[in-house]
């Protein structure tokens, strides 16, 4: 028989006093029926109680029966019920006294049932009272949580009780959540099955994802998780991931645009730009009239033009790819980027030292460089050296240029952080830098080149590691 307590209740927080008056009805019989059958009882107890102390009947056994009303009286009425049960307690002593005096024997053992009685009341009192605080308590969290939550009946997949979130995840009136079934809700049973069959031998399952059904017919996606409270009975917790699926799947669609608009950017349009380029230059070197001026113009936009598509490049590669370290000679990277420009003043007296990285070191090298003639001019000096260590290398990269301000040093590596305001470009390099030397597990930092004097150049050091 269902416990009045697994009923589908609807109360709002200020009608908990009424919703709760007991923690249960017994056997699930209304309240209305055991308060009447309460005072007929205890009315008939004390004319029987009269009735016999009269035929002379020792008190031992009627006592016995007023254990009953003590019981029930503070279950459904508490403080009250306590004062009632000791009105009856007092009414029986009293009327042993009267019908049995001078036997002390009777007399005692009415005093001994009057304090029982009592105690009983009271105890059952405090227990009742408590109970109803702890399932107050229970539906405040239950009414009032986030995430869909039912009790549900095993063995027929009865639902016996659900909050307000999963009434209106479902498409529910209040009017509508008497016997119901879960299977009603849920488009495939199966996954459920076997979580119930796993239940069996453990009192929780891991969470599982599972396709639901409102009243109106519309899906949704929920992420559920059982627990076994009972015998026959589990809790389950309904989590709403429509919402999440939705934007998982517009995230989805955006990064395959953004991954669209990459591959046009840095294989279209830098094979587009890398020809005109070339073309710029054999102009350049042909061309001997007033537009010379213009054709150099129109070479340091497209060389601006693909500093920024290989940056771009290089970062869609430092977000996309694991690390691969290999042992390379760092002579060869630092030579073979030295030939890129081959109008800058550098200084580089070789190394045989050999790093842990990748192929896209050189762009740590690329960047620097060309932030050093970007700031400071072709006639900057630029002076490479490498040291080692037991278990690094540092690499120095100094130049006799501008320098950079103090207020700028500490965030010279951030995204978009230029190191002169009259200098275009978009301050991607050293960030690209730094993200390179942390990727191969080293260390990045700048400095004066002269400490202390900021107007004689800037060095910028960094760490890799040896194989």
């Amino acid at each position: 028989m269902r416990n009045s307590g697994y009923k589908n209740t609807r109360v709002s927080n200020d009608l908990y006093l009424d919703a709760y008056a007991v923690p249960e009805e017994p056997f699930g019989i209304s309240k209305t029926y055991w308060i009447a059958g309460l005072i007929f009882f205890t009315t008939l107890l004390i004319v029987a109680t009269i009735f016999l102390l009269m035929k002379g009947a020792t008190p031992y056994l009627i006592g016995g029966f007023y254990s009953i009303p003590a019981i029930l009286f503070a279950y459904f009425y508490r403080r009250r019920g306590v004062l009632v049960v000791y009105l009856l307690a007092m009414f029986f002593f009293a009327i042993v006294v009267v019908f049995r005096y001078p036997l002390a024997d009777d007399i005692f053992a009415a005093a001994i049932n009057t304090i029982l009685l009592i105690a009983i009341a009271l105890t059952v009192s405090y227990l009742t009272h408590y109970l109803v605080q702890e399932k107050r308590k229970y539906h405040a969290i239950f009414e009032n949580t986030e995430n869909g939550v039912v009790l549900l009946n095993i063995m027929d997949h009865q639902i016996l009780e659900m909050n307000k979130r999963f009434t209106l995840s479902v498409g529910l009136s209040e009017y509508e959540t008497k016997d119901r079934n879960l299977n009603d809700f849920i488009d495939d049973p199966a996954p459920l099955a076997t979580i119930f069959t796993a239940l069996q031998s453990h009192c929780s399952t891991p969470t599982l994802e599972i396709a639901m059904r409102r009243s109106d017919g519309s899906e949704w996606t929920a992420v559920i998780a059982v627990r076994k409270i009972s015998g026959d009975h589990v809790v389950i917790t309904f989590i709403d991931f429509t919402e999440r699926k939705r934007l998982e799947a517009q995230l989805r669609q955006l990064n395959d645009d953004a991954t669209l608009y990459l591959d046009i950017l840095t294989h279209d349009i830098n094979n587009i730009n890398t020809a005109s380029l070339n073309y710029g230059r054999l102009l350049e070197v042909r061309s001997v009239d007033l537009s010379t001026d213009l054709l150099k113009n129109q070479i340091r936009s497209l060389e601006k033009s693909d500093e920024i598509i290989r940056n771009i490049t290089t970062l869609r590669k430092i977000r996309e790819g694991k690390v691969q370290r290999r042992p390379l000679q760092i002579s060869a990277i630092i030579i073979s980027e030295i030939a890129v420009f081959p109008d800058a003043k550098i200084d580089y007296d070789g190394s045989n030292a050999t790093v842990l990285a990748d192929e896209m070191l050189s762009s740590v090298f690329d960047n620097i460089i060309g932030n050093a003639i970007k700031f400071g001019g072709k006639d900057t000096l630029i002076i490479i050296r490498v040291g080692e260590a037991e278990k690094e290398v540092t690499i120095s990269v100094a130049d006799n240029g501008p320098g950079i301000p103090d207020t700028l040093k500490p965030h010279i590596f951030e995204r978009f952080q230029r190191g002169h305001c009259t200098v275009s470009g978009k301050g991607l390099g050293l960030n690209i830098c730094k993200a390179l030397v942390e990727r191969y597990g080293g260390r990045i930092s700048v400095e004066d080149r002269v400490p202390g004097e900021m107007g004689k150049g800037a060095v910028i050091r960094f760490t890799l590691q040896k194989p």
